[in-house]
């Protein structure tokens, strides 16, 4: 046991400090943007690695987390891309939602975990994890919601601890909101280490504009990932990447209330029949870090699957499981009618599949 712990130590750290060539299965750098087996990339993206519905019941809003960044909603009528801001300024009417010294919206947006939910007063709110320029919990009034082409108006930020290395947001409608920290960003390298190794690294914030971060006790564990809240608000499920679990929570308490094995889940969402469906990877460690230094201009062919759990009872069936082309590495599902969208941390674009009617294997070779 010894042996095998110091041998995955040597592993990451030379993977995490670019020693050696990147060796992760990735598609050639010539890779088109053809469907193979009914599998569609929309293409010409930047790191879309999450995914939520937009209010219209069509579309869906995504964020790129490489460069140039920013917020989208793609028209799944037609596949199409339209910017969600024409440009980052502070809102003409000076109504923040955010920490009360953030009055400048970001530069830029590296844009990584998102949420959207009606606020107390029903107006729509989109959260979106930022981190360029600073470590953040952006704000965002999405106007024109049910519309054909919405848009966003910045409404502040809450700018995370020194520490804070934040992965995931859900948002409730009293304003506040949860947020997944990953581990001590001061010291990322050791807490990768102690992460893959199964020691816990990070938890789950809950911020308000009357206390700011504060932990949550309880939520604890090896690289928190995805986060999502029950509809009622009095439950949120956990994703623990390298704890390999899907826990559920209480509110506002965070008692365990149930968990289930899952490997490495990334980011889960709603299905239509109410559901959640989880992102859950099968690459290996040495893999999966690799890949963080490929370019975005191709994307990863890492295995990945799609697992359906119950929200009462957290029973879990894998959904589908995709290896090969055109895209691997999926972080995030989202159901579109009898369509399932997915979305990576890595790569060129998103794929679109017809919804699996029952759980099963898809095999693009």
């Amino acid at each position: 046991m010894k042996i095998k712990a110091l041998f995955v130590l040597s592993a990451l750290s030379i993977s995490l400090l670019g020693a050696l060539p990147v060796a992760a299965a990735a598609a050639d750098s010539g890779e088109n943007c053809a469907t193979v087996d009914g599998i569609k990339p929309i293409c010409g993206l930047a790191a879309p690695e999450d995914l939520v519905p937009a209010p219209n019941s069509r579309d869906l809003i995504f964020g790129q987390m490489a460069a140039p960044g920013g917020l989208f909603l793609l028209d799944t009528r037609d596949d199409s891309i339209h910017p969600l801001y024409r440009s980052l300024v502070a809102p003409p009417d000076g109504e923040l939602w955010g920490d009360a010294d953030c009055v400048r919206p970001p530069a830029w947006l590296g844009a990584h975990g998102l949420d959207i939910r009606k606020r107390g007063d029903g107006r729509w709110q989109l959260l979106v994890v930022n981190h360029t320029g600073r470590e953040s919990v952006e704000f965002f009034e999405l106007a024109n919601a049910a519309g054909d082409r919405p848009e966003v108006v910045w409404r502040g930020c809450a700018v995370a601890p020194e520490e804070g290395n934040l992965n995931d947001v859900a948002g409730l409608a009293d304003g506040s909101l949860l947020v997944t920290h990953m581990a001590n960003r001061k010291r990322q390298l050791w807490s990768a280490l102690l992460a893959a190794l199964g020691f816990d690294t990070g938890f789950v914030y809950r911020w308000s504009a009357a206390t700011g971060f504060q932990p949550i006790p309880g939520t604890e564990g090896a690289h928190p990932n995805g986060i999502l809240l029950a509809p009622d608000e009095q439950s949120f499920y956990l994703n623990i990447y390298f704890g390999g679990k899907v826990r559920r929570h209480a509110l506002p308490g965070a008692e365990l209330l149930a968990e289930v094995a899952v490997e490495k889940p990334d980011n889960a969402s709603w299905s239509a029949s109410g559901t959640l469906l989880v992102a859950s990877h099968q690459a290996s460690l040495w893999q999966l870090f690799q890949s963080l230094e490929q370019s975005h201009d191709k994307p990863s062919l890492l295995p990945f699957s799609i697992v359906e759990i119950d929200p009462d009872t957290l029973e879990a069936q894998p959904l589908l499981t995709l290896e090969g082309p055109p895209m691997g590495a999926g972080t995030v599902a989202l159901q579109r009618g009898d369509t399932l969208y997915i979305g990576s941390y890595v790569g060129d674009r998103i794929i679109r599949l017809p919804l699996p009617k029952s759980a099963g294997k898809v095999s693009a070779e």
